[in-house]
Parts: structure tokens; sequence; C-alpha cells
């Protein structure tokens, strides 16, 4: 006989069991009604003239607006933020909330769904923990000249005037095949970058969008409160290369959780380009990494992006602000044939003394790198 102790820890295991069972459960399968997913700007390298390798990003989660778990979550979060200096009626704004919103919604794991891709159904990967899921494809068939042509969907900025960048690497776009338990439409699009080529590797923060990273105050305000803000000259410049024909791969030690809030911003003063932004979730250990320097991760994506186009040449363009110059000067050192150039914004307040730059660059022909105010566009 059990002893009512016994019992009731047993009672207790069992109950906890199928708690889990539950969640698990849940979690899992194809995707329901009041799930959402969100695909990443992704780009394919070519395997042979007519096979490529397409790799696919996307994150399901659930928003669970009204749960007392997010609401009390985005208690914690907006108190945080007045410890910052954020007032409590800017905390309340309609700007914070949607830009908190996505570090709040329920990540659904070992969700399985499929995409129509080029008229072939295909199976992604079942998504982490994390919510979210990487699967590396294959598309045959496709010629260069016909990645061009068939998959060319124009761009044109505020002003009305097309991209040049689609006259080069044509956008396919995707999209997830719909259930019996959720019909909605979800779409993503991979950019077909041939073997040859120009390729810009761009930071963001401080680079493209004024952030304010060596003040965390103003870079809380800059990231949560205010609207973004480009940094002088680089919309145009960053036009200017594409024109010249260029690609852009976006890196940034940002979380993940910004990018639907980037993405406007992006769209409408530079030119579309795949995008690398870190892991960021509360319940587990990625959230220690972001008390740690950012260079292993930016080398690692970088290092990853130049060795599915080993033939493309590469601008870094980066900032002064934080670890840019160390990053891109290792790059250099892995990649010199590829580097054309490696391009430095003066951030105010940072280090800028000859002796950082002499150093960090000594490995590095001067007429490869370069640090400007403001970059030139004739």
């Amino acid at each position: 006989m059990f002893s009512k102790n016994k019992m009731s820890s047993l009672k207790s295991k069992l109950v906890l069991i199928f708690i889990l069972f539950q969640l698990t459960a849940c979690s899992g399968g194809s995707l329901k009604n009041d799930e959402d997913v969100w695909f990443f700007p992704t780009s394919a390298n070519q395997i042979s003239e007519t096979e490529w390798n397409v790799p696919i990003h996307h994150w399901v989660f659930e928003k669970e607006e009204k749960s007392f778990s997010r609401t009390a979550t985005q208690k914690v979060l907006s108190e945080a933020l007045e410890g910052l200096g954020v007032s409590e009626e800017q905390s309340k704004s309609s700007v914070v909330q949607q830009r908190l919103m996505w570090f709040l919604v329920d990540n659904k794991r070992k969700k399985l769904i499929e995409i129509n891709l080029n008229g072939k159904v295909k199976k992604l990967n079942p998504t982490e923990p994390n919510g979210h899921a990487k699967t590396a494809l294959k598309l045959q068939n496709i010629e260069p000249s016909r990645a061009r042509q068939q998959f060319l969907l124009f761009k044109t900025d505020p002003k009305g005037e097309a991209l040049a960048e689609s006259k080069q690497g044509g956008w396919l776009s995707y999209k997830a095949v719909s259930t019996l338990k959720n019909t909605r439409l979800y779409t993503g699009e991979v950019q077909f970058i041939p073997k040859t080529g120009l390729s810009v590797i761009s930071d963001i923060d401080d680079t493209i969008k004024v952030s304010q990273v060596l003040d965390k105050k103003e870079l809380i305000k800059n990231t949560f409160v205010k609207s973004y803000k480009v940094t002088e000259g680089f919309p145009e410049y960053y036009k200017k290369l594409a024109k010249q024909g260029a690609y852009f791969h976006y890196v940034s030690a940002s979380p993940w959780q910004l990018q639907p809030s980037l993405k406007p911003f992006m769209d409408a003063h530079y030119p579309k380009g795949t995008i690398a932004l870190r892991n960021f979730r509360l319940k587990d250990s990625s959230i220690l990494d972001f008390l740690k320097p950012s260079t292993d991760y930016k080398i690692k994506q970088i290092k990853s992006i130049i060795e599915r186009y080993p033939e493309h040449q590469f601008i870094l363009i980066g900032d002064s602000g934080e670890h840019d110059p160390e990053v891109y000067a290792k790059i250099y050192d892995l990649f010199p044939k590829n580097i054309q150039s490696i391009q430095i914004r003066a951030v105010e307040g940072s280090d800028l003394s000859d002796a950082r730059f002499s150093e960090t660059f000594k490995l590095v022909p001067k007429l490869i790198w370069q640090v400007f105010a403001k970059p030139q566009i004739q």
C-alpha cells in the first residue's frame, strides 16, 4: 500500500508529466489558425549550371496578446525600459508596444510546414524551441540567365526610381502551403545570386541606422522608442552600389525579434538583401550571448557568406563604435583575395586613434581600408 504522501507525490508527478506531454503535443504538428509564420529573406548559391542551393529560414509563433504570461513579461520589460531612461508614458506608446510585441510571442517548437517553391511542394525542417528552423533545399533546371529574368521583382524607392539591383540576381517568391487549420497566406523571398559578382556585407546599427550603441540609454531609445533614422549619406551610397550590380547581406548582432520592425525601414531606404541577426530567447542560455562581445558571432556569419560565394568580391562596411574594424581585419586575414574594400564609418565618441587602426589593420594593405565620417557618393 502507498502512503498518503507517496500517493500525493505520485499524483503530482503524473500531473506534471501530463502537462509536459500536452505542451509538447500542442507545440508540434501542423500550423494552427492562431499561429503565424515569418520568413526571413535568404540567398541561393549555384551548385552547378542548372542547380541551386536554396536556404529557407522561418519562424513560427503565436502572439497571445491577452495571455497572463505575456502581460506579466510585458510589465517586467516596461519597468526595465523605465530603469534605462524610458519614461512611463513612452513605454506605453504604440511604437514601444509594437516593437516589444515580438519579444513576447509564444514561440512554437516542432512545427511542420511546407512551402510551394517554384511550383513544387517542399517540406521544411521542424522548428526549434525558439520557433525558428533553417532548411537547405535544392532547386534544379534553373539556368543563371533564367534566374535573372524569371524571378525578376522590381523594387522602387520613395521617388519611384527602379533600383538596379533588381537587374542582377532575381528574387523568387514562395508561399507556405495552407492547411485546414490555417488558411492565411505567408510568403517569403529568396535571391538567386550567381557565382561571380560584387557583394556588400553591411552592419546595421550606427552604420546604416542611427543607434548610438556607445550610449546604452540612447541605444534603448533608438531601438524601442524613437522612429528609426538613417545615417547621413548611406541610402544614397547603397543605391549607388546597387546600380553597380552589388548584392547585399546585412549582418547585425541585434536579436531576430527586431527584424519585423526593421523591415519597413530597410525597404524604404536600402536595397533589398539577406539579413542575419542573433538568436535571443528569454527562456534559455541565448540571453547570455548578449553579455558577450559580438566579434565571434559576426566572424562566423560573414565567413559563412563568403564561403558560399567564393568567386565574389566583397565590400565590408561597418562602423568604429564597437568591433567592426577588428572583425573585418580578421575576415581579410581569412579571405584576402575576396576583400575588395573595408569601409568604416567614424562614430563620434569611439576610439578613432591612429594607434587603433594601424594596429588593427597592420596586415591589411592601406589601399584596402578607409575610415570616413560620410560616404562619398560621387
